[in-house]
């Protein structure tokens, strides 16, 4: 039986969500279990109406705080211990669960991973990472926010760990490149120019050099690594244009009769094509380079996202490889520290 702990505190739209969503994970994996944290005043709430058949399988526990949004990491390492992230990841280090997903800050979960589960060795920071669809084949896409910026040395530490990480999931040779405003070797902040140089002397068998935005959906890499911001706000704007596309093409075949008439036909084409853009299909991120496995979601993230996030951890659980992501760091440390 796999389990996972899940942090119900912290989203935009209460912990009902996070209920509703467990209660479908549950029904669909009759091979999971799930620790369920939140505030002590929701325990019965989340009990409440819950199906026969999952409640053996979900456990709540009562915490004494939760975080808020906008908490200081410094704040929430001295002041936070008994809150429902905290908690959650504390479950793991104890061994009670294997993954933990949160729907909370950024920052406090970032913190608080490091704090709790510690780093691999050779890793100064965790980096957010997740897999986005392209034309031929997921490209794995950090750093998305951990922290919004990044040395040149820390650059190539996400680029080791996505390397790594590719590998440990069957990719042989996995292609990264370093996303900037051009392609040409003299484009680009200092830091970039450095981290460029880092990778080529390090990853020589990996580097693709310097890929462009309008490149991260071609299917030419692996792995795309950048600083925080500039990660977080290139997938914002993807969720966004995907967003607007889709209300685009509702509205354009609403407004057509013809076009209504064919709705039999072109229905089935656009929901396949949504299955495989939908940002909510796409809503966990890994906190790659701690010693564990921690999905974060997004604090606005409704239901379906929320199960989507949940499917996302279980599969991080089920793939996760200490042993295969060490066998490609652990030569790398002296470089890369």
């Amino acid at each position: 039986m796999l389990t996972i702990a899940v942090d119900a505190m912290g989203g935009d739209l209460g912990p009902r969500v996070a209920f509703k969503a467990c209660e479908k994970l549950l029904t669909r994996q009759k091979s999971v279990r799930v620790l369920l944290f939140v505030e002590q005043r929701f325990v019965d709430l989340a009990v409440k109406g819950v199906a026969s058949s999952v409640r053996d399988r979900l456990e709540v526990v009562g915490c004494g705080q939760s975080i808020e949004s906008d908490e200081k990491p410094k704040v929430v390492l001295k002041h936070r211990e008994s809150s429902s992230m905290s908690q959650a990841l504390q479950a793991q280090k104890e061994g009670r669960c294997q993954g933990v997903l949160s729907v909370g800050s950024t920052g406090a979960l970032m913190a608080l991973s490091r704090r709790t589960l510690g780093v691999l060795p050779g890793i100064d920071r965790p980096a957010l990472a997740t897999r986005i669809p392209t034309r031929k084949k997921p490209l794995l896409l950090l750093d998305l926010g951990a922290s919004l910026s990044a040395s040149s040395r820390q650059l190539l530490q996400f680029a080791v760990l996505g390397a790594a990480w590719c590998r440990s999931m069957s990719v042989k040779h996995p292609r990264v490149g370093l996303l900037n405003v051009g392609h040409e070797s003299g484009k680009g902040t200092e830091q970039i120019r450095q981290a460029s140089e880092l990778l080529a002397r390090y990853l020589p068998d990996c580097y693709a050099g310097f890929h462009e935005g309008d490149d991260l959906y071609r299917g030419e890499l692996d792995v795309m690594v950048c600083d925080g911001f500039t990660g977080n706000v290139a997938l914002k704007t993807s969720e966004g244009l995907t967003e607007w596309l889709t209300w685009l093409w509702r509205q354009e075949f609403q407004s057509n009769w013809f076009l209504k008439l064919l709705t039999p036909v072109w229905i089935r084409i656009m929901r396949r094509i949504y299955r495989r853009i939908a940002p909510a299909r796409h809503g966990g991120a890994m906190l790659l380079g701690v010693d564990g496995v921690v999905v974060k979601t997004h604090g606005k993230s409704d239901t379906s996202t929320y199960e989507h996030a949940l499917l996302y951890l279980v599969e991080q659980v089920r793939n996760y490889d200490r042993k295969a992501l060490m066998e490609f760091i652990r030569p790398m440390q002296g470089a890369i520290a």
